[in-house]
Parts: C-alpha cells; structure tokens; sequence
C-alpha cells in the first residue's frame, strides 16, 4: 500500500458539528464573548493556551466535567463515515484523530469509529471534579501536522504515507505536510492546498478511490 495511515480532522470532518467550543458556548449562552476570544486568538494577540483559559473562564459557576460530557455526548457522526473508517480499517490502514477540539468528545468519537490514535486537548479539573479554569494543551489547531509528525516517528512511517482529512483553514499545514491531503467542504483556503476536494459528506466516500 502506499498510504499507512489516515488521520482526521474531528469537528466538521467526522462529526457534523463545526466546534465542540461552540456547542459548549451555546450551552451556556456565552456565544458572543467566545467570538471575541477567537477574534483576538486568530489575530495573534493570545496564544492557544489562552484562548482556552479565556473560553473555560467564561462558564459560570465552573460545572462539574459530568455536564460537560452530558453536553458533548449529543454529537452526531458524519453520514457514511462509519462504513468508510470501518473499510479503511478492513483495508488494513492505521487510524488517527488530531483535533484542537475536546479529548471528551474525541474519545468518544474514537471508540465509536475503532480509532486506534487520539490527540485532543483536555480540561483540567479540582478535586471535585468541578472545571479548574485552565485547559490541558496538547494539539495547536492550525498545527495539527507537528502531531502527525511526531505520531508517523513513533510508528516507524513517514509523512508521505499519511492521509490527512480536514476540513476548515486550521487544517491547511495538516494536508500540506502529509502525502495525501483530503479536504471535505467548501473551505477555499482549504481547497488551495487540498490534493483531493470531496464538496460534501454525502460524496466523503470518494476517500476510498484515492487510498
């Protein structure tokens, strides 16, 4: 095979929603305050560590990590995406998600698809298990190949046998780096660098004529 490994995107790529971020905001009505956090992330003004403290800050009182799970357990999985990840597997292909989102959805995401590799940042807690205010930092969004890469080190592969699947602008590096880059969506930035452009899910499993 000339491809060993398949790595996703999360938000917008497996699941249909576009953030866990935002759902969380919708949650707790605090949509407008997080806009301006993103706003001044993506303007280069605070770092993605912030970003996070400055988003968790904003649910008030701190909830309890249960409440959390109880929002995000509520995802739904892109059409077909089941029986394409479960033919990628049956090919033989190892499997990856590599998300700026949330480990509490990415692990649910990644038992439910038999997803062997997951890279997601966390929320740290208290002793309680209410939220501490302080995010666990592990995957920079727009940085998810230094993950890839790292992840392919470990495996023994190289980045040309990768697959990456993405489907916003802070995927751009992340298909750029690998040796198949697969864009899902309309995002044009996305499409610039995309070696392959499926529009929609309901055409995602073209995935499978290109691997």
């Amino acid at each position: 095979m000339r491809y060993k490994l398949v790595a996703f995107d999360m938000d917008g790529t497996l699941v249909v929603e576009e953030s866990c971020w935002s759902t969380l905001h919708r949650h707790f009505g605090t949509q407008e305050a997080a806009r301006r956090n993103l706003e001044a992330y993506e303007r280069g003004e605070i770092d993605y560590q912030e970003f996070m403290r400055r988003d968790i800050s904003l649910w008030r009182p701190p909830p309890h990590i249960s409440e959390i799970e109880q929002v995000l357990a509520s995802f739904t999985l892109a059409p077909k995406v089941a029986d394409i990840v479960k033919d990628i597997h049956e090919r033989g292909y190892s499997t990856a998600i590599i998300t700026g989102g949330l480990d509490i959805l990415a692990r649910r995401v990644a038992e439910e698809l038999r997803i062997g590799h997951v890279f997601a940042n966390g929320l740290a807690v208290d002793e309680r298990g209410h939220l501490s205010g302080e995010g666990i930092f592990r995957v920079e969004p727009s940085l998810k190949d230094e993950v890839l890469s790292r992840l392919v080190e470990r495996l023994g592969m190289t980045l040309d046998e990768c697959v990456a699947v993405g489907d916003s602008k802070y995927d751009v590096r992340f298909l750029k780096r690998a040796g198949l880059g697969v864009a899902i969506g309309g995002s044009s930035e996305l499409a610039r660098v995309a070696d392959v452009v499926i529009r929609d899910f309901e055409h995602f499993p073209q995935l499978l004529d290109y691997l």
